[in-house]
């Protein structure tokens, strides 16, 4: 038997905040080897 679906405690994670974290984890690299090149 499956359970029923709870109600949603957790944050739904929308596309705008997947994009953000994607493009978050993809810049960060190139800033820090860019801020530790100079």
């Amino acid at each position: 038997m499956k359970e029923p679906p709870k109600e949603k405690n957790t944050i739904p994670i929308s596309p705008e905040t997947a994009v953000l974290i994607i493009s978050l984890l993809i810049l960060l690299p190139l800033l820090l080897t860019g801020f530790f090149a100079h």
